[in-house]
């Protein structure tokens, strides 16, 4: 994945406007997230067949196809 092809997000927020878009379908998580946030987004994204990787000392949230809108 090329980094022209990653969003970045500055929240929680962002990232999840970003991924519910369909637009975009790399997020990279450009804050300092906790371990809180992160199981949070893990379980809300991964459960609709998102995945998360660890890249370039930060995380990047990944969706194939289109995901279905989320409502939070």
């Amino acid at each position: 994945m090329a980094d022209d092809n990653v969003s970045v997000a500055h929240s929680y927020n962002e990232a999840c406007e970003l991924l519910r878009s369909g637009f975009v379908k790399h997020v990279r998580l450009g804050w300092n997230v906790g371990s809180d946030e992160f199981f949070r987004i893990a379980s809300d994204w991964c459960d609709a067949g998102a995945k998360i990787k660890r890249r370039d000392n930060g995380f990047v949230i990944s969706v194939k196809g289109f995901p279905v809108p989320r409502q939070h």
